[in-house]
């Protein structure tokens, strides 16, 4: 068994009082999120752990035991004590008493090695001391159930661990189609000495539809191939800080989705999902491309209507597409998406590195020491939002 380095138990009666479910609670449940949710949850947070004198951290890791990731939890900081690591009740082989008294869950791992939204609803009435879940994946609908949205328990995820990937991913599908790299595969094929003239980035305009960290993150990468750039989120306001690094031109909110697409000539998707966010990319939105434009998407499959993309790239109303996600994943063999030469795809694997699951547990280590420090917690989300 992989354990931390054990610090004495302390009274789980000082922490939190039982309600008649058996579920601990806070002695100050959080607010619900403002705009920032991060920033309210994590002084709530503050508030409540600052009137705690021994701060422990008894941790449940939901994975498989041969994730090769988890000798990361060797950093893990005095205080902290891995409890157990396994994807079920019986691979875990805990007693009532020791599951009762876990403080935090981290739910890692990736393919075959990953726990699931059944695994933690299995433990879940189980955890009755439970405070705090981490979740190594940044989006969270495969993950979320009533109980966990009702409860008082904190939730983080890996939110910042998966940008760069994907910003590089988007700005490589840019250049797929700027440069014409089909091109260039099929004239080399040929052995066919082709010139042609192709496409730069520089001066064309960037639409990050889901202004966040992985949105921002592709700002970056845009404007150092001299692009500008326009986003859309629920706030259109500017931070100081964002007004600083002056990246965007122009915030767009979510009723002036056409303006954007309308402006942009590649429009890069990197929302969560939501119900709010369900086919946020509509018909009408993609109707309101250039017809040169591409339509590239790192965030969510559902948060775009797949069938009238495919629509629009299939009689070539739009310049193509690159996708890393899709409604229905795997992609069914029988998806128009295939057989159209003016998509770019990949399997759902854009961040997935050979670092991923090692940087999203390093990130969790680094909140641990939060926790115990009694700091804000990093990625706290907001539960009933979906991030």
């Amino acid at each position: 068994m992989l354990t931390g380095r054990v610090k004495s138990c302390r009274n789980n009666q000082a922490l939190g009082r039982k309600d008649t479910s058996g579920r601990a609670h806070f002695h100050k449940r959080p607010r619900a999120p403002s705009a920032d949710p991060s920033t309210a949850f994590a002084s709530s947070l503050q508030r409540f752990i600052a009137s705690e004198s021994d701060m422990g951290a008894k941790i449940l890791v939901l994975c498989s035991p041969t994730s090769p990731e988890l000798n990361v939890l060797q950093q893990l900081p005095p205080g902290s004590e891995v409890v157990g690591v396994g994807r079920s009740l019986a691979e875990l082989a805990l007693s009532e008493s020791q599951l009762a008294d876990v403080d935090i869950l981290a739910i890692s791992g990736v393919g075959a090695n990953a726990a699931k939204k059944a695994d933690v609803q299995e433990v879940w009435p189980m955890l009755k001391g439970l405070k705090w879940i981490y979740s190594s994946s940044a989006g969270l609908e495969n993950l979320l159930f009533p109980e966990l949205i009702e409860s008082p328990v904190l939730l983080t995820n890996a939110k910042g661990v998966y940008s760069n990937s994907l910003a590089e991913y988007a700005l490589t599908a840019c250049n797929w189609f700027a440069k014409d790299l089909p091109r260039l595969q099929r004239a080399k094929a040929a052995r066919n000495w082709d010139p042609y003239e192709v496409e730069e980035l520089r001066g064309k305009t960037m639409g990050v539809v889901g202004y966040g960290d992985i949105g921002q993150s592709c700002a970056r990468l845009a404007r150092a191939f001299k692009m500008h750039v326009v986003g859309l989120r629920r706030r259109a306001e500017l931070s100081e800080k964002e007004k600083r690094e002056g990246l965007v031109d122009a915030m767009y909110t979510p009723n002036q989705l056409t303006e954007l697409m309308s402006r942009s000539d590649y429009v890069v998707m990197s929302t969560p999902y939501t119900p709010q966010t369900e086919k946020l990319v509509n018909a009408a939105a993609i109707a309101a491309m250039k017809p040169n434009a591409v339509f590239i998407n790192v965030g969510r499959g559902k948060c775009v209507d797949e069938e009238a993309l495919v629509e629009a790239l299939r009689s070539r109303r739009i310049r193509g597409a690159g996708l890393d996600v899709f409604a229905t994943e795997p992609l069914p063999a029988e998806s128009e998406l295939w057989g159209l030469d003016n998509v770019l795809m990949s399997p759902h694997c854009a961040d997935r590195t050979k670092e991923f699951q090692i940087e999203s547990l390093e990130f969790f280590v680094s909140n641990v020491r939060r926790w115990l420090a009694q700091e804000p917690l990093q990625n706290v989300v907001d539960k009933k939002a979906g991030y």
